[in-house]
Order: structure tokens, then C-alpha cells, then sequence
């Protein structure tokens, strides 16, 4: 059948050459083909703009990250530092309450003749655990578990001397109401 076609096409070429299309459709044809090259030509620029666009965004996310890296470092830093600087200020007024606790129970305990073997027991305890803390503190910086440890043990040695002190009043209350009874 192809062959029959192709047969016929050559017998009779000259009967399909004798229409000559109209002058302006060939103009119209180019004219296509040129908006054509020009959307070529746009289609290239977008992909240039698209590529600069791409290349832009991974440097400024690039940037971000580095500077959101940096910025969390120095973030870090600082609060390391404040917090060294809150866990020294508070490690002073809890050794200056310590030591002027300590300083009153061995007034009354001079006075009166009195030894605590449990309080000093009780007492060196904790100081070891503290010694402890701190040095773990010096291995774990951010580590806010040692850091309220440290502050919860400051606090339980002043509880300890306030109570303390309580019984020493009471104790020496209750020896100044027995020579005045007696």
C-alpha cells in the first residue's frame, strides 16, 4: 500500500504543484518563526534568572546557619558567664550566711561549754558534697542539676545552723529559767 501511495504522489506531482500558497502566509510564517526565536531567546534569560535565584537563596542560607551558629556560641558564652556570675553571688551570700551562722553557734557553744560531735559531723558533710559539686561543675559547665544541687546543699547548711541555733537558745533559755528557779 505504501508503495501505491508513494506511486501515485510522483505520477501526479504536478497536479499537487500548481496551488501556490498566498503571498502574506509565507510572512505570516515567518513571523511566527521569529516570535518563536524571541521566546527562545526569553526562555534562556529565565533560566539564567532562575539559576542567580537559586544561588542566592543557598548563600543566604548558608549565611544564616554560620551567623545563627555564631550567634547561638555567643549566646551560650554569655549565659555561661551570667550564670557563673549568679551562681557566685549567690555560693558568697550563702558562705557569708554560712560562716556568720557558724561563728554565732561557736559563741554559744563557748559559752556554755557545749560540743556537738553530730553537728560537726552533719556540718563536714555537706562541705565534702559541696567540694564535690564544684568540681563536677568544673567537668559539666551548663549542667543545672549540679548547679541547684549546690545551691539546695547552701541551703540545707543554713537550715541546719538555724535550727541548730534554736536549740541552743532553747537550751540556754531553759538553764537561765533553772538558776533563776533554783
Amino acid at each position: 500500500m505504501k508503495d501505491r501511495l508513494e506511486n501515485f504522489i510522483k505520477s501526479h506531482r504536478a497536479d499537487f504543484d500548481d496551488l501556490e500558497p498566498r503571498s502574506d502566509t509565507w510572512s505570516k510564517i515567518q513571523k511566527e518563526l521569529r516570535q518563536e526565536d524571541k521566546k527562545k531567546d526569553y526562555i534562556w534569560l529565565w533560566k539564567a534568572a532562575a539559576v542567580v535565584f537559586l544561588c542566592i537563596s543557598i548563600g543566604l542560607a548558608v549565611e544564616r546557619s554560620i551567623n545563627t551558629g555564631v550567634d547561638e556560641i555567643a549566646e551560650t558564652n554569655q549565659s555561661q558567664k551570667s550564670r557563673s556570675a549568679e551562681l557566685k553571688q549567690v555560693e558568697g551570700y550563702y558562705t557569708q550566711l554560712i560562716s556568720q551562722k557558724r561563728s554565732e553557734i561557736k559563741s554559744v557553744i563557748d559559752k556554755k561549754g557545749l560540743v556537738d560531735v553530730e553537728l560537726l559531723k552533719d556540718m563536714e558533710q555537706l562541705d565534702n558534697m559541696y567540694s564535690k559539686l564544684k568540681k563536677d561543675l568544673k567537668r559539666n559547665q551548663n549542667d543545672e542539676r549540679l548547679i541547684n544541687a549546690m545551691i539546695q546543699n547552701l541551703q540545707l547548711r543554713v537550715e541546719i545552723l538555724n535550727k541548730q541555733l534554736r536549740i541552743l537558745e532553747r537550751i540556754s533559755k531553759h538553764e537561765e529559767d533553772e538558776k533563776i528557779s533554783v
